[in-house]
């Protein structure tokens, strides 16, 4: 039986654009987990039995829409701080291009998907005798694009 392949922690990350013309990503300090989800929103319609009515129907799915939504938690960076309350303070500059990057050669699924991106959720929590931490929620806006890794 074969082992299966998997990857450390911290081969994934989120990372977030400066905004500049030549944009540059950085991938904010302390995480200690992340998820990335795809919520997939969809409906569904009873198909009847033509021959016979009295049959259970099957339903039957459409998808309607997709979105992609990043999380990340951990101990709260005072640098990654700054950078984190620059964006949920300045709603008016509410999106930020985003990351979900993957370092991995690209035969190993390995690269990023990118999209401008809105900060859905932002919490600061502390208990004594502990360190800081911080929860993120990020939505990404519309559908990112991918790029793969390095061969």
């Amino acid at each position: 039986m074969a082992q299966a392949l998997t990857m450390s922690f911290g081969k994934c990350m989120i990372m977030l654009g400066d905004g500049a013309s030549s944009e540059v990503f950085t991938a904010p300090c302390g995480f200690s987990e992340l998820t990335m989800t795809i919520n997939i929103e969809s409906n569904t319609v009873n198909i009847p039995d033509c021959d016979d009515p009295d049959l259970a129907a099957w339903l039957a799915t459409d998808i309607v829409s997709q979105q992609m939504t990043l999380q990340g938690s951990g101990v709260l960076d005072k640098n990654a701080m700054q950078t984190w309350q620059a964006w949920w303070f300045d709603a008016g500059a509410a999106e930020k291009n985003v990351r979900w990057f993957r370092d991995l050669s690209s035969g190993e699924g390995g690269g990023y998907f990118q999209a401008p991106a809105v900060l859905t959720a932002y919490e600061e929590t502390g208990s004594r005798g502990q360190r800081w931490q911080n929860s993120v929620g990020i939505a990404l806006n519309g559908k990112p694009s991918w790029t793969p890794g390095n061969s």
